[in-house]
This record gives C-alpha cells, sequence and structure tokens, in this order.
C-alpha cells in the first residue's frame, strides 16, 4: 500500500490553517498575504501525481427533513449553503451529525470540505473562502465550546486518502450534504503519523499533570488548570474530556480495530478493569448528561465539578499512560 507523505500532512495543515482562518492568520490582512499562502498550495497541488482512485465507497443517502426543526437544524442551513457554491466537490458529515444521536448543546459538528482544484484559482479564491468562513459560522452555533473546523481537504487527498483523515470503513457512515451519492478514494496507509498523533496526545497529557495546567486549546489566552484553579475555563476542560474519549479510539486503531467512536468505549472494556477506566466513565458521564441549560458564559457548572471531582490532569494522564504502556498487541 501507498504510504501517506510528511508534505502531504503538512500540506493540508496549511489548507486548513488559511480556510479555517486559524488565529485570524487571513482575516483583515492585506490580499497579497493571503494570495502567498494559496499561490503556494495551488502550486504545490498542481505538481503532486497522484495515483487514480481504486476504492468506490456508497455514502448514507441524507434527507434534509430528518433536521429542519431539530436541534440539528444548523446542517439544513450548512446544505442551503452548499448547493448556492461549487467550491466543493463533496461535503460529507459524520459522527452524531450523521447518525442525528446527538448530545444537545454538547455535540459539536464533524466534517469533511473536499475543495475543487479551481477553487484555488485566482479567480475562485476569496469566493471560496468567504463561503468557508460563511460555514464555519453557522457550524459553530451548535456547540459554543466547538474545538475544531470543518477538516478541508483538496479533491486530490481523495486519491491519497489516509485513515489519519478519517478510516476508510468508517466513510460509508458519512452523509453527503453536496456532491455524488458516493466517493472514490486511493487508500494510503498513515500508521506512522497516527502512531505519532497518539505519542503526542499523550505527551500533552502527561506535561499537563506535572505543570498544573493543560497549554492546549487557551482561551482569551488562559488555559486550563488543575482543581479549577480558573473557574472560567468551560471550553477549556471540554477540549479535555473530548481528547480522554477520543484515546480509546485512537489507541484501538493502533491494534488495527478501526471502530466507531461510540463503539470504542464497550470495546475497551474487554481489555482494562472498572476500577481503571473510572475517569474515561466520569467524563462520559459528562457528557451523557449535559444540557443547553449549562451554558453560562465559560464557567465551570457545578453539576459537572460534581461528577469529575479534582485532580482531573493528574487522573487524565494516568489514564494516557495507561494506554501507553499497553499499546502493544
Amino acid at each position: 500500500m501507498l504510504e501517506l507523505k510528511n508534505l502531504q500532512t503538512t500540506r493540508n495543515n496549511l489548507l486548513n490553517w488559511v480556510f479555517q482562518d486559524k488565529d485570524g492568520v487571513i482575516k483583515d490582512k492585506p490580499q497579497f498575504v493571503f494570495d502567498m499562502f494559496v499561490d503556494h498550495l495551488e502550486e504545490s497541488y498542481r505538481s503532486w501525481y497522484v495515483s487514480d482512485a481504486n476504492q468506490r465507497i456508497d455514502l448514507c443517502e441524507f434527507k434534509k427533513s430528518d433536521y429542519e426543526n431539530t436541534d440539528l437544524e444548523i446542517v439544513a442551513e450548512i446544505h442551503d449553503e452548499l448547493v448556492n457554491t461549487d467550491a466543493f466537490s463533496h461535503f460529507l458529515i459524520h459522527g452524531s451529525c450523521a447518525d442525528l444521536r446527538i448530545i444537545s448543546g454538547w455535540s459539536d459538528f464533524d466534517s469533511i470540505a473536499v475543495i475543487r482544484k479551481e477553487s484555488l484559482s485566482r479567480k475562485n479564491r476569496l469566493k471560496t473562502f468567504n463561503m468557508c468562513r460563511r460555514i464555519d459560522e453557522i457550524m459553530r452555533s451548535l456547540d459554543p465550546y466547538q474545538h475544531h473546523g470543518i477538516h478541508f481537504i483538496h479533491e486530490q487527498d481523495l486519491r491519497s486518502f489516509p485513515d489519519l483523515y478519517l478510516p476508510s470503513n468508517l466513510l460509508a457512515d458519512s452523509k453527503c450534504l453536496l456532491g455524488n451519492a458516493n466517493i472514490e478514494i486511493q487508500k494510503v496507509d498513515s500508521s506512522d503519523q497516527e502512531i505519532a498523533r497518539f505519542y503526542g496526545i499523550v505527551r500533552t497529557l502527561k506535561n499537563a499533570a506535572a505543570t498544573g495546567e493543560l497549554q492546549h486549546h487557551a482561551k482569551d489566552g488562559r488555559f486550563l488548570l488543575e482543581d479549577y484553579a480558573d473557574p472560567d475555563t468551560m471550553y477549556q476542560l471540554k477540549y479535555l474530556l473530548c481528547v480522554v474519549m477520543l484515546l480509546p479510539t485512537l489507541w484501538l486503531n493502533l491494534k488495527g480495530n478501526y471502530c466507531r467512536k461510540s463503539d470504542s468505549y464497550e470495546i475497551i472494556k474487554s481489555y482494562f478493569s472498572t476500577e481503571q477506566l473510572e475517569f474515561l466513565e466520569l467524563c462520559s458521564d459528562i457528557r451523557s448528561s449535559w444540557d443547553k441549560s449549562l451554558h453560562k458564559g465559560n464557567k465551570i457548572p457545578l453539576e459537572v465539578k460534581n461528577i469529575l471531582g479534582k485532580n482531573y490532569l493528574t487522573r487524565a494522564s494516568k489514564f494516557a499512560e495507561l494506554l501507553e504502556v499497553n499499546r502493544e498487541p
């Protein structure tokens, strides 16, 4: 099998940095700054040789009526925006937005938008950027604590598609808001990058326990501190909880089991005791008991504190270490 190259990974990071406008890298900057980044991306994709797609995946049917007048009505709104643009060849939603099993006010918006090569041209790039920003704005109304944006890939990435983006067997669970009812890909091996991602998270959680500060996903310049030392950090705390709940999936991926995140919680019970998984269960309990009424700016609700308890950075680190030392088959 072909392997994912570091150039593709870094190029995709740049594509998302620009079109998600992370840290306001583009907003209010002169046009030449935007053009400098996109010129580089356009040329990089133009000169990249990729093989033809060899795998066709049928996607789940999207019905707008399933989303209208529900807590997920923003999906219908995004669909309406997409039908007026030719910036993307496909726009996929996956996770709870696709299977409709959301926790209102907690579940975020997971998506993959496939940017057409023509959308990076000088003629179309600004229009594409503005559409990306518009969809991002709608998306974030679903979850005020959303930690990530839409995942943008170039249409050539479909012919070099790694499980790092989304395991190919789970693509079939996705719904397509725009494009054909199927998608064609060429799968590439990304096992090295998946290992690096897992250990990167483990290191981050270990450092947080050692310093008493999770130095990731700050808000207004403030990081999550141990024992609620800063009580106005719910956005930051949700990031911690989501990372902990993602770790079982990533750990099972490294064992060759590319399962749904919702299934990973049951599967991992066959490897560890109830006591060892206690912190994971508490994080999951917060998710399942969440209610939109708990949104109080960025203040951590008392209900969350009562479930989670203290020393959450330390316990998150211990859980990560447990998975780390038991990684090998």
